[in-house]
């Protein structure tokens, strides 16, 4: 993270100005270079980056996505098409990000994928001097997004939103409580991220009714109208822009990149995600999601020889098979081979 320094100029008597004129002015000049320089620096720092160019479609890339689901979707005959949603950053060139997409503009409910959102809502909130990141809150983030903890989640959302679930509230306290809630949507949207919907908890165990009033768009009861949601588009904009180091600050996403370090060898779990596709020497950064219906991992790749994609799988329905695991395997050999 980015710190505060100062500089210091030493006051001179008027016995110890032996300056003529010109070396006088000389001095001036030569102090305010050295102030707007310091100041300068320190206003660079604490700025976050500018955002990287947005993905543009490549008409190429579509064709080697298409061919690549097509072929994984023939293996899978339990795995419907209409139930995968997928997008692809080619960074091959960050400056003329590429993109292609199956399903991928369609919002799906993105269960724990979101949690990278909570993440770095958080470091920009630290950023901001709003929050700090303690060693407790260190260790919550840890839990969120490294055994994906919903009550860590909880714990994080309610730190940065200053809410809690509890009972349902009045519709002026509901208006106060979804606009606490939708803070970190709004950051969002600064980013020029539209279709992402991140404010609710993600949950293991019995949802408080204050929580389902906000489900349900501040109503005492029908259908959950206000869950979160994500595009796979989305999802890997987000990525783009953690991967430029530019979501934050490139401290606090190099921090973040590391809570979400993925390593089939001691997360056996990750095999059939996008890391358990990669060959060895591969750096992945990913978060995967799992409901009883959700089966999804979005994440940064890294491959031996430099060559950087970002993905994202989101799949729907009761599927638990290796298709995550193949589509990623296939552009990783495309990508080597390329």
């Amino acid at each position: 993270m980015s710190r505060l320094f100062s500089v210091s100029i030493p006051i001179l008597t008027s016995k110890e100005i032996q300056y003529d004129r010109r070396q006088w002015t000389t001095g001036i000049v030569l102090i305010l270079l050295s102030l707007s320089l310091t100041l300068g620096s320190h206003c660079i720092a604490g700025e976050s980056p500018p955002l990287p160019p947005q993905p543009v479609f490549s008409k190429q890339l579509q064709g080697v996505l298409d061919q690549i689901v097509a072929q994984n979707l023939k293996r899978q005959p339990d795995l419907a098409s209409k139930n995968v949603h997928l997008a692809l950053i080619d960074l091959a060139n960050p400056e003329k990000p590429l993109l292609a997409e199956y399903n991928g503009h369609k919002p799906v409910y993105p269960s724990s994928v979101i949690k990278m959102v909570y993440m770095g809502y958080v470091y920009q909130l630290e950023e901001e001097g709003a929050l700090k990141i303690t060693p407790q809150v260190y260790r919550k983030l840890y839990q969120m997004i490294h055994p994906s903890s919903n009550t860590a989640t909880a714990w994080i959302i309610d730190l940065w939103s200053g809410t809690c679930g509890g009972e349902q509230r009045s519709p002026e306290d509901y208006r106060e409580f979804a606009q606490d809630r939708n803070a970190c949507n709004r950051w969002l949207r600064s980013l020029g991220i539209e279709n992402i919907n991140a404010c609710q908890k993600t949950w293991g165990c019995p949802i408080p009714p204050g929580e389902k009033q906000f489900l349900r768009g501040g109503k005492s009861s029908g259908p959950w109208v206000n869950r979160n949601s994500m595009t796979a588009v989305a999802a890997v904009r987000f990525l783009q822009i953690l991967a430029a180091d530019a979501l934050v600050t490139p401290e606090s996403s190099e921090e973040m990149r590391e809570l979400m370090v993925r390593d089939v060898r001691n997360q056996s779990y990750q095999r059939m995600r996008i890391a358990g596709g990669t060959p060895r020497g591969t750096k992945v950064f990913s978060k995967t999601g799992t409901t009883a219906d959700t089966f999804h991992d979005a994440g940064i790749v890294v491959l031996p020889n430099g060559r950087e994609f970002i993905l994202a799988v989101f799949i729907t329905g009761k599927y638990r098979g290796s298709f995550i695991r193949n589509v990623s395997m296939d552009l990783c050999n495309y990508f080597m081979g390329d």
